[in-house]
């Protein structure tokens, strides 16, 4: 089963979501604002990722000048991992993971792929 860690907020995350609702997989949603993830599950997402690990944290969101970020190392699935375990608010969104391959949907239609 696929699992979209999704933000209801965020108008891509909704997106994602009705793609989700459409596709023809089942697919469980996962809250991550309400149920944070923890490090072991982001670092199991991130070692799925495709593309750059770096474009797992929301870089110019306001609300990141606001928290110790220097410690990241763009490079390094533990620092991401540690650093959105205790910022999971400033997590890129959405994530689509269907087991095998993580995803995030920017654009949305980059998920269609892991929905059939």
């Amino acid at each position: 089963m696929a699992i979209l860690y999704h933000n209801p907020r965020c108008s891509k995350s909704r997106q994602a979501l009705a793609l989700c609702v459409a596709s023809p997989r089942n697919v469980s949603v996962h809250f991550y604002l309400s149920t944070p993830l923890d490090y072991e599950t982001l670092l199991s997402l991130l070692s799925r990722l495709e593309g750059e690990m770096s474009s797992a944290i929301r870089w110019n969101d306001s609300a990141f000048k606001e928290v110790d970020s220097l410690n990241i190392d763009r490079m390094s699935a533990e620092s991401i991992a540690s650093f959105l375990s205790l910022n999971g608010h400033l997590m890129q969104r959405p994530w689509l993971d269907n087991g095998h391959t993580t995803r995030i949907g920017r654009p949305v239609e980059s998920l269609l792929e892991l929905l059939q």
